[in-house]
């Protein structure tokens, strides 16, 4: 395992070992070319975040479901819940006396 991160980061050459590096010859000059070698794990990782990006922030059908429960008077949150996230975001001061 060792070997494998000290030759991908070109630590070889810290040791006098011949780098990695690709250098193609182009008549009398030589040029370097670098390349970048992507896992399958990295690539779904990358196609995952961009569709995570599509989702949208609010989800309008939950919403619009909620907000007609709450004009009708047919919502009822369980109030130990509600009292608990109250709490602990701060929102409703219990002072134990």
């Amino acid at each position: 395992m060792i070997g494998r991160i000290s030759g991908q980061y070109n630590l070889d050459a810290l040791n006098g070992k011949k780098s990695r590096r690709n250098v193609s010859y182009n008549g009398n000059s030589a040029t370097e070319s670098d390349n970048a070698n992507f896992s399958s794990f990295g690539t779904l990782l990358a196609k995952v975040n961009a569709e995570i990006k599509n989702i949208p922030d609010v989800r309008e059908d939950v919403v619009a479901n909620f907000k007609t429960q709450v004009e009708s008077g047919k919502y009822n949150p369980p109030l130990d819940k509600l009292a608990g996230a109250l709490i602990m975001a701060g929102m409703l001061d219990v002072a134990a006396e």
